[in-house]
């Protein structure tokens, strides 16, 4: 290897320490206020199964650290999307130098359109499908001998896995383009294997919406088999531009 290109592994490694850095400090300094408003957070945070709760319901926590715990948790999580610009920013930084001009081009539009699509994801399963399946949770399966008394920890590990699934779903059509774009796939392949799509995109919806109420995994089953033929089509205009 020639000093020249020790060099120039030695400033990307400098432009990476310095982006990790910079994310790090902010999420730091982000931290502070996002823990003092923690109760603001935790509130906006659950309020999808709030409105599910009974009137003798609470959300509780069973451990001492786990209230403490939960609450650093959110304010960890906040504070993370608060910074998540400044990280795709860095991120475009870090990868913009090793680009041609087209590739640059395209390479901002799919960072852009991809964080995009997963926000967009997140945002419908926090708003829609959550409240949704809370409910059927809660709701179908208490008595006059069982009351529902959520665990925090548990209702945030949830919560959570349901937007980041929802989240990755969004992201379908974008992945599906830039396989193609590199001739992984085909539409004549994707428009071929479109029944299987469906069986598993059934399955799928089945495992991470786990209730028995046919609207919440509709929920996520329409989507899945939505973005399954936008991405026929996305891989039709990719296989064009080739």
């Amino acid at each position: 290897m020639s000093v020249e290109s020790k060099m120039t592994f030695l400033e990307h490694f400098g432009i990476l320490r310095k982006s990790l850095i910079k994310v790090i400090l902010l999420l730091i300094f982000l931290f502070i206020p996002c823990f003092y408003f923690r109760d603001i957070i935790m509130e906006i945070a659950l309020m999808p199964i709030s409105g599910a709760l009974p009137p003798d319901s609470k959300i509780i926590f069973t451990k001492p650290v786990e209230g403490l715990s939960s609450n650093i948790r959110i304010s960890f999580l906040a504070s993370f999307i608060l910074t998540f610009p400044l990280i795709i920013y860095e991120i475009w930084t870090f990868i913009k130098p090793g680009l041609y001009e087209n590739e640059k081009k395209v390479s901002a539009i799919i960072i852009i359109v991809g964080t995009m699509l997963f926000f967009t994801g997140a945002f419908c399963c926090y708003k829609y499908v959550a409240p949704i399946t809370f409910n059927v949770l809660i709701n179908k399966y208490s008595s006059n001998s069982i009351t529902a008394l959520p665990n925090v920890s548990n209702t945030l590990g949830f919560l959570s896995s349901l937007i980041l699934s929802f989240g990755i779903i969004f992201e379908y059509p974008l992945i599906i383009y830039i396989l193609s774009k590199f001739g992984v796939t085909s539409s004549h392949f994707l428009a071929s294997k479109r029944k299987y799509s469906i069986v598993i995109s059934t399955i799928i919806s089945a495992i991470l919406t786990p209730t028995t109420d046919v609207f919440s995994m509709l929920f996520m089953l329409i989507p899945l088999i939505v973005f399954y033929e936008i991405g026929i089509l996305v891989s039709y205009l990719a296989y064009k531009e080739r």
